[in-house]
C-alpha cells in the first residue's frame, strides 16, 4: 500500500536529519510532498553548505502555498513528518486548540 507523505522542514537546527530523511523516502517509493520555509533553505545551505533539496524527486510547496493539496482535509495525505522540529514548534503545535 503506498502512502502519502507529508515532509515539513523547518529553519531549526538539524537540517542533516531532514536531508537523510528525504533521501530515505526518495528511494521507499512512497508519494511525498514537502513544504520549507525559507528559513530551512537558508539553514540547509549553512549547515550542508549545499542546496540538495533542489535535487529532490518530490514536489516542493512553499510555506504559505494554500493551493498546495495537503493544505485541505480532502488532499487525503496520511503522514505528516516535522523534520527537524524545534520544541518550540512542537510546543505551538501540542497547544493548538482544533477549531470547530
Amino acid at each position: 500500500m503506498k502512502h502519502r507523505i507529508v515532509v515539513a522542514v523547518t529553519g531549526a537546527s538539524g537540517s542533516i536529519y531532514a536531508r537523510q530523511l528525504l533521501q530515505k523516502l526518495a528511494k521507499s517509493g512512497e508519494e511525498v510532498a514537502v513544504v520549507m520555509t525559507e528559513n530551512a533553505k537558508t539553514v540547509w545551505h549553512t549547515e550542508l553548505d549545499d542546496n540538495g533539496y533542489e535535487q529532490l524527486p518530490f514536489r516542493m510547496y512553499a510555506q504559505h502555498d494554500f493551493h498546495a493539496p495537503f493544505a485541505s482535509g480532502s488532499g487525503r495525505y496520511d503522514t505528516m513528518i516535522i523534520c527537524p522540529c524545534s520544541m518550540g514548534t512542537l510546543g505551538r503545535i501540542a497547544g493548538a486548540s482544533p477549531t470547530i
